[in-house]
C-alpha cells in the first residue's frame, strides 16, 4: 500500500489542527486559573470599634479575589484572636493589616461601665458602635448648667444588660483622661448616648 503525498498532507494538517486545539484549551485553562486566583482573608461578622479585643465570633475567613492588594489584608492563616482593633470596622469588612495590633504595650484606654436609663441610649445599640456622650444637668447640678458634650467618638465594648427596671448597662472604652470627668458628670447629671453617623 502506497501513501500518497496528498494523504501525508491531510494527516499533517489533522495533527497540526489537533495540536493547536490542545494548546488553545490548555492556555485558556491556565489564563482562567490565573485570573480567578482567590486568597483567604479575615472579614468581620459585626461592627468592631477601636479598643476592642477580637474574639472568635467577631471574624470569619472568606475567599476573595485580591490580585494586587492581598498584602494589605490579613491572611486567614494569621492568628488575630485577641488582637486589638485600632480603627472602626463595619460588618462584612475585610480586615486590613493596619487596623489591628498584637502590641502588648499598655494602652491609654479603660473599659468603663455606665448604667443609664433605657431612654438615654439608642434602642438598637450594639457592640462596636462609635458614639458620643452628652451630659444634661439635673435640677441641683453643680458641675454644669447647660447640656454639654462629655466625650466624642468613643467605642461601645458591650451592651451588658437591658431589663425591666428601665436601666441598661453599657461598657464604653474611654481614654485615661476621660474616665474621671465622665464619672463625675454621671454622679451630677444625666448622661445620654448619641450614635455617631
Amino acid at each position: 500500500m502506497e501513501i500518497s503525498n496528498l494523504d501525508i498532507l491531510k494527516n499533517s494538517r489533522l495533527a497540526m489542527g489537533l495540536a493547536l486545539f490542545i494548546i488553545a484549551i490548555t492556555s485558556g485553562q491556565l489564563i482562567a486559573k490565573e485570573a480567578n486566583r482567590t486568597v483567604m482573608v479575615w472579614a468581620t461578622q459585626g461592627d468592631l470599634a477601636p479598643g476592642q479585643l477580637i474574639s472568635e465570633t467577631d471574624v470569619k475567613s472568606v475567599a476573595v479575589l485580591l490580585p494586587e492588594s492581598a498584602k494589605n489584608y490579613l491572611s486567614a492563616k494569621a492568628e488575630i484572636i485577641g488582637a486589638l482593633v485600632l480603627t472602626h470596622l463595619s460588618k462584612g469588612d475585610l480586615v486590613p493589616t493596619a487596623s489591628i495590633t498584637k502590641s502588648s504595650q499598655p494602652l491609654d484606654q479603660r473599659f468603663v461601665p455606665l448604667t443609664l436609663d433605657l431612654t438615654d441610649i439608642p434602642i438598637d445599640l450594639v457592640r462596636g458602635e462609635v458614639v458620643d456622650i452628652y451630659a444634661i444637668p439635673n435640677k441641683d447640678s453643680k458641675l454644669i448648667a447647660a447640656p454639654q458634650l462629655v466625650v466624642a467618638n468613643i467605642s461601645i465594648s458591650n451592651v451588658l444588660e437591658r431589663n425591666n427596671s428601665g436601666k441598661a448597662s453599657v461598657l464604653v472604652i474611654l481614654s485615661n483622661d476621660q474616665v474621671i470627668p465622665t464619672l463625675q458628670l454621671l454622679a451630677d447629671s444625666r448622661l445620654v448616648i448619641v450614635r455617631s453617623i
